[in-house]
Parts: structure tokens; sequence; C-alpha cells
């Protein structure tokens, strides 16, 4: 009945205005993947998955746009799910862990809101019903109710299974009360995972495997032994005709091709549409030659990419770009402060002149992990450090470890580029 008074209400609000703007959906060019949302929605509300599910994938290679337009939706239509979003990245400037409670405490407080005015439209204080009761005005409260009463609160007003989604979940790392935000979500999982019904389940996704591996492996963390999976990315046969057919029946690129162009861009969907799209204004040429168009214009793409990068790293120093070296070649055995790692810096110093080498020192390498933090090249939260994005290992493997060349003028160090889901 409820819903009824909802849908009457929308309809009068509406009744007098039309909407003339175009919907971006319907324009916008999404390849759907409805298999693998189905299941790994039914996986997530599965019985297996009570410690929660942490999904991994590169990022641009499409993770979020599927979460967001493919999974979510999957979760509320066929598991009748109510989906609460915390973008980390998007927010990134604000305290995660603030970002997280903040998300929660929008929808209890909405779903409060509607329940009270679907009540008060009744003239009722208080609506009993079999396993329900709820009252209009409630006393104030002395304190902030936890994050476990939150969603508990949350999933029985609105009697259905709350899925949290934390998109780039390894920035909770960076403050104590992110860190503080997924303990207090574990407690929250660990008393539902008691109730007699489905009330909560909670999906974390990650841009760099090393990074979300620690949530679920590490004894300090929150989420021991979670499920952790990485996500399929984009690809195959159906994916790549699907593309070649958005740039109209004149480019008539080969599907080998297409799949090398795929991954010299990195599997990277919006990159690989660019280089099809170049490839697909000159038309009037023989499929061989838009097949060799194609691979220059991705090859140019990603070697664009690469020198922004390089040109960035002509803006630091000496120090940082060798510690930065370092860890390009250890990676997970990267451990900068021990005397063998002090020892290969000093080597990689000795193309400067004698009297220009910088300091080797505990000191001197934490300044130039500070530097290389706040340049975005390198991410640690309560950790062991990454590189902020997995492709520059390669990449920084191709040049030398110090680069003597000063920076162009005008040089930026920070990343400019967005984030592209």
């Amino acid at each position: 009945m409820l819903q009824v008074l909802h849908r009457f209400l929308d309809r009068l609000r509406g009744a007098s205005r039309t909407d003339d703007r175009v919907h971006v959906l319907a324009e916008r060019a999404l390849f759907r993947r409805p298999g693998l949302a189905g299941r790994m929605a039914a996986e997530l509300m599965s019985p297996a998955q009570t410690s929660g599910m942490f999904l991994t994938a590169p990022r641009r290679t499409g993770k979020s746009t599927f979460i967001r337009h493919d999974l979510v939706p999957a979760l509320e239509r066929e598991h009748r799910a109510l989906v609460l979003y915390a973008d980390l990245w998007d927010r990134r400037e604000e305290d995660p862990g603030a970002v997280i409670v903040e998300v929660i405490g929008q929808a209890l407080k909405a779903q409060e809101d509607r329940s009270g005015r679907a009540i008060r439209r009744l003239s009722l204080s208080r609506l009993k019903a079999p396993g329900v009761e709820l009252e209009v005005a409630r006393p104030r409260e002395e304190r902030q109710p936890s994050l476990r009463e939150s969603l508990e609160r949350l999933s029985d007003l609105a009697g259905k299974t709350v899925v949290l989604v934390i998109d780039e979940v390894q920035h909770t790392q960076a403050t104590s009360l992110g860190r503080e935000a997924l303990y207090m979500l574990k407690a929250a999982r660990d008393h539902l995972n008691a109730c007699d019904k489905l009330k909560f389940r909670l999906l974390a996704t990650g841009s760099h495997n090393e990074k979300i591996e620690c949530l679920v492996s590490d004894k300090h963390q929150a989420f021991l032994g979670a499920h952790l999976e990485a996500m399929p990315t984009l690809g195959g046969a159906d994916y790549l005709r699907w593309e070649r057919g958005l740039h109209g029946p004149g480019f008539t690129a080969s599907l080998e091709a297409l799949e090398q162009a795929f991954e010299i861009c990195l599997r990277r969907p919006a990159a690989f549409h660019r280089a099809c799209r170049a490839a697909a204004s000159e038309q009037r040429l023989e499929r061989e030659a838009q097949d060799r168009l194609l691979l220059r214009r991705a090859s140019e793409l990603i070697d664009a990419e690469k020198r922004q990068l390089f040109v960035r790293l002509q803006a630091l120093g000496p120090l940082e770009q060798a510690v930065l070296r370092l860890l390009a070649e250890d990676g997970r055995d990267f451990t900068p402060l021990f005397p063998p790692a002090k020892e290969r810096l000093k080597d990689m110093l000795t193309v400067l002149p004698p009297d220009e080498r910088p300091d080797v020192s505990t000191t001197s390498i934490r300044a130039a992990l500070d530097q290389l933090c706040e340049a975005r090249l390198v991410w640690r939260g309560d950790g062991p450090y990454a590189l902020e994005e997995s492709q520059f290992a390669s990449w920084l493997l191709e040049r030398p470890p110090v680069d003597t060349i000063p920076a162009p003028l005008g040089a930026e160090l920070l990343d400019p580029s967005p984030k592209a889901a």
C-alpha cells in the first residue's frame, strides 16, 4: 500500500512539468555483461560470502562501470537488495572513514524520513505489523548509533538486504578513521550474520591487486580471510565486434588486429575506443591497411602516456628516481631501508659526479618515499609501499634508473589524469 502511495505522489509532483533532458545512459555506449553480473550477484548473496567479497581489476579497465551499471542493477533486480555506494576515489580529498559513515547515515535518514512520512499520512503515531513496529517520533538519542545499529535498522526499515559497495577500498588505509571504519563494518558483519534473515553484505573493490590482497591476508586487517577475486576484464569476440560496430560499417578491422590493439591499450576500453575511432576516420582503407593503422594508433596512445610519466620522473630528484626504480624492480620484496637496498641505491647514483650524489641514509630514503607518495607515484596505506599504478613497473624498467636530463620547463610532478573506471 505504501508503495502505491509513493507512486501516486510522484505522479502528482511530476504532472505539472515535462522532462526534455536526454537520457544519458540511453545515449552512452556501454557493453553490458549480464551473465557475469548475475553470477557475481548470486555469489555475493550466497551463504558462502558471509565474510565479504573483495574484487580487484587494473585501473581504467571498466571495473567501476561494470559495478555501477551491471552488478548493482542485478543485485537490486534479482535479489531486491538495497545497494549503497561509497566511491573513495571520487571523494579522495575527504577522509575515507567519514565517507563510509556518511553514506550509511544518509541512507538511513532517507529511509526513516520515508517511513515517517508514510505513517503520518495515516495519522498514526505507531505502526504495528507482524514482526514490525515503527514509531514516528522517537526520543532523541544521546549518542549516534554505531554502524552496526545503523545497518541493522536500515535493513529492517527497508525490508531488504543492505549491500555496501566500497570502491577503491584501499584508501581506507590512509587514515585512522578509514581503518577503524573497516573494523566497525566487520563488527556489523559478525553481528548481522547471526540474524535469522540476510541483512548485510559487503562488496569492496580496488584497482591494485597488491593493495587489496593486504586487506584480506594481513592478520592485522579487519577482513582477514575474506574472499578475493580478480574481476575478468573486457575482451573476447563479442566485445570486439561490439566496439567495431560503434564506428560504422566502413570500419572493418579484423578481430585479430582488434585483439592486439586492445592488448596494446592495456585492456582499457576508453583508450581502445580512441584508437578505433582514430583508425575508423580512414574508412576508405582496405582491411589490412586499417589493421596496421589501428595498431599504430593504439601504440601512439600508450607511448604518449608513457612519455607523460617519464616527464614527471624528470621533475624528481636523483634519489627519488632511484628509490622508484628499486620499488619497480623488487615489488613486494621492497625493503629500501635495509643495507643491501642502500648499496643498490648508491650504485644507481654513480651516474652522477661524486660531488652531486645525494646522501643515502634512512632519513633521506624516507623523505624520498614521502615525496613519491605526494606525487602520487607511490602509494602506502597502513602496509607496504606499492606503485600507484601496476603498469608503471614495466615502464620504469625501460629507462635508466636515474635520468640526468633536466626536466622540461613547466613539467608537472602530480598525475594530471583523472580516473576512468
